[in-house]
């Protein structure tokens, strides 16, 4: 979590709070398919996560970073056959991420691929290892944004939180409009809004 210094909100929610006022955007719909209630909760929903400061953003390789992404295609390519088979690239995720990919992720990878070809060629690589950089960043980016918000470290986010951001930033914006934006967040009406309904809401924002 972010430190929290006596009382002074740190750049990204300041960012994002303060933007809200003078942003009008088109409304939407929530997860699971559900329409947002009421026009002015579609509008200030959007408003709010269309405006938030993280931005996807194109990652550019250092030097060293495109050597080692080279180097790990040519090691899990054992056969050297020029591209790297299902096998082979789970293999190359683990060495530069840490995980092992899911069915779900190396189908939707191998089906991207050119079909004229047996496996994930070397440049098809390259661009796969940097969307997954630019998706890793910006989720980042996400979660320093909700920290922002998280005042007291709890690893949610309550009304007050949204109250006491906006209050400071955006005191012209009106508690009906901050309790709709949070109403629509908080999609399981607990009164708590999770990084993963943060994350999700961020996303659509950038729709």
């Amino acid at each position: 979590m972010g430190e929290d210094v006596g009382g002074t909100r740190p750049s990204s929610a300041s960012r994002t709070a303060g933007s809200l006022a003078g942003c009008r955007c088109k409304p939407g719909v929530g997860r699971r398919g559900r329409e947002f209630r009421r026009p002015d909760s579609r509008v200030a929903v959007a408003m709010f996560f269309s405006q938030a400061g993280a931005r996807p953003r194109r990652w550019e390789a250092s030097q060293s970073e495109h050597k080692k992404w080279v180097e790990v295609f040519k090691a899990c390519d054992e056969e050297n056959k020029g591209y790297l088979s299902r096998e082979d690239f789970k293999v190359a995720v683990v060495m530069l991420f840490g995980y092992k990919p899911s069915k779900i992720e190396a189908d939707s990878v191998m089906s991207s691929v050119d079909p004229n070809t047996s496996g994930i060629l070397l440049k098809e690589f390259l661009d796969i290892v940097r969307k997954k950089n630019e998706a890793q960043l910006y989720r980042n980016e996400i979660r320093h944004i909700f920290t922002a918000f998280d005042r007291h470290y709890r690893g949610y986010l309550t009304l007050e939180d949204f109250k006491k951001a906006f209050k400071q930033v955006a005191p012209k914006l009106s508690e009906r409009i901050i309790l709709e934006v949070f109403r629509e967040v908080d999609q399981d009406s607990d009164g708590h809004v999770s990084f993963k309904d943060f994350e999700y809401a961020m996303n659509y924002g950038q729709k």
